[in-house]
């Protein structure tokens, strides 16, 4: 047995996802199994439904999805997992043992990732906890409120990962495949300058100093035309490396630009 959230909200058993129903009955599914183990009283459990203006039933309707929760739990044989939708007083807990949950599973395999003294190695546990994503987190529910913020906040480690993995690709000298990885997340975050300051800085190191180049510049107008703001120092930074000739594996430093020349003509992408 699996329960997912690192995509469409799902519960996997031997003989097949269990049918959950609605998006409402998803969610109440998957703000359990963000605080599984932990009591979640039924006025929060409103709030990740319903947000600010819930139905005059909607403990009713709680208590509804539970029951058909608990049904399906029994079906499958969750309590051979260690697994048990429990009420206590004005809450609900899901008992399940943190093995069976897929966004646990990826933070265990990131904290491993960053243990690890081979890049190899790192690499590969990164790419295993990539692997545990089917979709953007709590896929199929409606995500008000609390559920809305586990969302951002899952995408987020998600994204930071994707750049822990380029790193990697990058300590172990394969630019062209952290350029790769940091691509198509760049185009789907275009504003987010980590992403296109280490995309930028993946194609330099890989020879592509043009692509780094009109990366910069492509984003440069994206943030002012959107956000009315220069970049940041991570992309200032990117973009100085390159104008100066940095560090870059089989090419020489160029020469006769020094730091602060570098810091100045980084001033030129603003005319």
């Amino acid at each position: 047995m699996e329960f997912r959230l690192l995509g469409t909200v799902s519960v996997d058993t031997r003989t097949g996802p269990l049918p959950l129903g609605p998006a409402k009955r998803r969610s109440l599914l998957a703000a359990l199994l963000l605080s599984a183990n932990t009591p979640v009283p039924v006025a929060r459990l409103t709030d990740s439904l319903w947000g600010e203006e819930p139905p005059p039933r909607a403990r009713g309707v709680i208590q509804g999805h539970v029951s058909r929760l608990r049904a399906l739990l029994t079906g499958a044989e969750a309590q051979a997992y260690g697994v048990e939708l429990v009420t206590l007083g004005d809450a609900y807990v899901l008992r399940v043992p943190e093995t069976l949950l897929d966004y646990q599973r990826f933070e265990e395999l990131l904290m491993l990732a960053r243990q690890q003294r081979s890049a190899a190695d790192t690499v590969r546990m990164l790419d295993d906890a990539l692997s545990l994503w089917q979709g953007p987190a709590l896929g199929g529910t409606f995500t008000e409120g609390p559920l809305q913020a586990a969302a951002h906040t899952l995408e987020e480690s998600r994204l930071a990962t994707v750049e822990e993995l380029a790193r990697a690709y990058a300590d172990l000298g394969e630019h062209h495949r952290a350029a790769s990885v940091l691509r198509a997340e760049a185009v789907a975050h275009p504003m987010r300058e980590s992403l296109a300051a280490a995309l930028i800085l993946a194609l330099y190191r890989a020879g592509r100093q043009s692509e780094a180049l009109d990366w910069f510049h492509r984003t440069r107008r994206l943030l002012a035309d959107e956000l009315g703001i220069d970049p940041g120092h991570e992309l200032a930074d990117a973009y100085a490396l390159i104008l100066r000739g940095g560090p870059r594996p089989g090419a020489a430093p160029a020469g006769g630009t020094d730091a602060a020349g570098a810091s100045r003509a980084c001033l030129l992408y603003t005319s």
